[in-house]
């Protein structure tokens, strides 16, 4: 028995909505044909048609034949309960069903269009699909009636038109509503949805509940108010109230229609045709201001996420309009320029906050742009007012060329300060290493105790000169010297005043020599002089000159040197060079020293 329940459950939820429906249908079926019958029979106001064209848009599609079936029984038994025959009842039925079907085909099937009262285009598809059902089913019920007329046609589809759009609406809202889980902001707005609508059912009631004044506007002015108040379910809500009202006074016979001196079927048709206006003066009224409100928070929210996206990037965007002389700043211009936000400065102001060395600068590229309506960009300095220097790029183009040939300049300003500090981090570093990689190429090619070049360097200088002598045909020699007896020196005086005399050599010699030429200590006591484009001798002149030099210096102690000069020949090496060279400073010690000697 407990499994069974559940089943059984089960298998009456599908079938509970349709039974609702049918239910809901019969009941206002026979409400609004006691209440509102009007000339030949034929309602004033229809809500049926509107609510079952909002159901058949709300239930799934799968389940809409159930929906249609429950409410044509209900149907039906109306019509048969009001007296109707049982075919003029049939045919009824099949009119009501079939405008409401064939509405909602339109909008479901077509897929296209879709329903909205916060939108003009979707309002338009409603009110289109309304129309075409209520064609539908006026043409349908004129062929089922007992008496055919155009009369007839016209109040069945003024009815049932007016059904659906005061009707279909308010249901539709509140399902959206149900939907997108809003009612909890809808309760919120409770107190203000009561008020107005009590105030539109007051003023109603006031009008349809005497018949001595034409007060037909206050409800159109209550319906106006209660759109602009509440949007699209105010406008909806106030004219659902206005056709209730409306019509509970003329089945009674109260209200200004009264004072229609016309035929039953006349005041029902004036009734409607009143309804009909107000229903198409408030809800596309408040559709539009919907719309509007709707833009109008897309653009707060796409302008709330520029000025994020300008925050993060430090990127403000501007416009100047050219004939007024007028800037318009966003915000992150304001906070690149270190002021307030608020109105921008005038022009003049505005290029005045430039560095002095740049405003020049600044206002010929913004001439140029709008002498030659072409776009610009710079990069410049901006000084704040508590004195802070800002880096800044800017770029801009022409804004939109009026036909009277006015036009602005619409740009945007970057603040670049990091990156120019950076940069500039980035040069210094790069001029740090460059620096430091010299010093230690001289330390690495220098000789740390005399100054000039070391071996390595010496020799390199060597090379690359006997390079350009093969290149250029042009002479080269050598000169390779030491100190005479300098073991003596060190002995004598000590290993400081040693290095003392290498220093002062060292100097004495690179006094001597020319521009082009080289001196390095090639070890020890021992140096050796590089002498590009000269012959033996030049070298053994240039060799004398260092020689004298430095036999003429200081004499605490007094040194001389031994000198041996080399040529290079043609094919000849560095290696040999310098070993040709060296047996001449040998032969130069053997006859005596402090004397030079030219190799063989």
């Amino acid at each position: 028995m407990a499994q069974v329940r559940p089943n059984v459950a089960q298998m009456l939820h599908p079938a509970s909505f349709p039974a609702a429906t049918g239910i809901a249908y019969y009941l206002v079926a026979s409400a609004s044909l006691f209440l509102t019958r009007g000339g030949d029979g034929i309602a004033t106001f229809w809500p049926l048609s509107g609510l079952l064209f909002a159901i058949l848009l709300i239930v799934p599609r799968h389940r809409v034949g159930w929906h249609i079936a429950a409410a044509a029984i209900a149907s039906l038994a109306a019509n048969l309960g009001s007296g109707n025959a049982l075919s003029v009842s049939i045919g009824f039925t099949v009119a009501n069903m079939a405008e409401s079907s064939f509405a909602a085909w339109l909008l479901r099937m077509r897929g296209k269009c879709q329903v909205s009262f916060t939108d003009p285009a979707g309002l338009k598809c409603f009110c289109m699909a309304a129309l075409l059902g209520a064609t539908v089913g006026a043409t349908i019920a004129v062929g089922m009636a007992p008496v055919a007329s155009a009369n007839f046609w016209l109040s069945w589809f003024s009815t049932d038109l007016l059904g659906v759009l005061v009707v279909t609406p308010i249901i539709l809202m509140v399902a959206s509503a149900y939907r997108r889980n809003r009612l909890g902001a809808a309760r919120k707005m409770l107190p203000d949805i009561v008020a107005m609508l009590g105030f539109v059912t007051l003023v109603s009631g006031l009008t349809f509940g005497q018949s001595t004044y034409p007060l037909l506007f206050l409800p159109m002015l209550a319906v106006i108010i209660a759109a602009f108040r509440l949007g699209p379910f105010g406008a909806a809500g106030a004219v659902l109230i206005v056709a209730g009202v409306s019509s509970v006074a003329v089945s009674i016979g109260s209200g200004p229609l009264m004072l229609v001196h016309a035929t039953p079927l006349a005041r029902s048709l004036f009734l409607q045709f009143y309804l009909l206006t107000l229903f198409a003066a408030a809800l596309p009224i408040a559709a539009l201001l919907a719309a509007r409100e709707r833009m109008a928070i897309m653009l707060s929210e796409k302008m709330r996420l520029l000025q994020l996206a300008e925050s993060g990037a430090h990127v403000g965007h501007w416009r100047l309009d050219v004939t007024a002389q007028t800037l318009t700043w966003s915000q992150e211009v304001f906070r690149i320029h270190g002021i307030d936000d608020g109105d921008p400065p005038a022009l003049a102001n505005a290029i005045n906050a430039y560095h002095p060395d740049d405003r020049a600068s600044v206002t010929a590229h913004i001439q140029r742009a709008i002498d030659q309506c072409d776009a610009f960009e710079f990069t410049a300095r901006i000084v704040r007012p508590d004195g802070g220097i800002r880096h800044v790029f800017s770029r801009g183009e022409i804004d939109h060329i009026a036909d009277d040939g006015s036009f602005g300049l619409f740009g945007i300003i970057r603040d670049i300060t990091a990156q120019i500090a950076q940069e500039e981090a980035m040069e210094s570093a790069r001029a740090q290493a460059e620096e430091t990689a010299r010093q230690a190429t001289i330390m690495a090619e220098t000789d740390p105790l005399t100054g000039i070049a070391n071996r390595r360097r010496t020799t390199c200088a060597l090379d690359q000169a006997i390079s350009a002598a093969r290149l250029s045909d042009r002479p080269l020699s050598v000169a390779m010297f030491d100190i005479d007896h300098f073991k003596r020196i060190n002995d004598t005086y000590g290993h400081q005043a040693g290095d003392e005399v290498l220093k002062r050599v060292a100097t004495d010699a690179g006094g001597q020599l020319r521009g082009a030429d080289t001196v390095g200590r090639f070890g020890g006591e021992e140096f050796v002089i590089v002498l590009p484009d000269a012959t033996a001798q030049t070298a053994l002149l240039v060799a004398e000159r260092v020689r004298l030099a430095i036999e003429r210096g200081s004499d605490n102690p007094c040194v001389t040197i031994s000198i041996g000069v080399a040529e290079l020949a043609t094919g000849e090496a560095s290696g040999t060079l310098l070993r040709r060279a060296d047996q001449a400073l040998y032969l130069a010690k053997r006859e005596g020293r402090n004397t030079l000697r030219l190799a063989a």
